[in-house]
């Protein structure tokens, strides 16, 4: 079975519908190491592409500036520091994001409490999976702050 294949098999399994774009650059920033190899794993499985994974702020805000990404999952605490500045720089980069956090709505940053999606910790594959594939959907869409 070709690669293709083998991800529209697991798509189909874990979603019901093949992801839109296969090879979407996802950036992931979680602090715990065993979440974000999960997030990877999950990602990767999919079909989608990790270009970068931070785990502490200041590497994220350096990759959320650089990196080429078409996604990006954020954690909402970084080893006792709130990841506030990368949403915003996401967001003004056009850069479509999700939080994965096991903090509720009410500590998600002020500007995007209500407009970003939330992923609850702990987390399905397919949970994650269908966040990812409805957040490339609408990525055109970037919420307003």
């Amino acid at each position: 079975m070709n690669r293709s294949a083998y991800v529209d098999r697991l798509n189909r399994r874990c979603v019901g519908e093949p992801v839109m774009q296969p090879a979407a650059r996802i950036l992931v920033v979680e602090d715990e190491f065993l979440v974000a190899m999960q997030i990877e794993a999950i990602l990767t499985r999919a079909g989608w592409r990790v270009i970068g994974s931070a785990g502490t702020l200041s590497s994220a805000v350096s990759l959320a500036r650089k990196s080429a990404c078409d996604a990006a999952l954020l954690d909402v605490n970084l080893r006792g520091e709130r990841a506030d500045e990368v949403a915003e720089i996401l967001f003004a980069r056009g850069v479509p994001f999700l939080f994965v956090s096991g903090y509720g709505r009410g500590n998600l940053p002020a500007a995007f409490r209500q407009s970003v999606e939330l992923i609850a910790k702990p987390f399905s594959d397919r949970t994650l999976v269908e966040a990812v594939r409805n957040l490339m959907r609408n990525k055109g869409k970037v919420a307003s702050a």
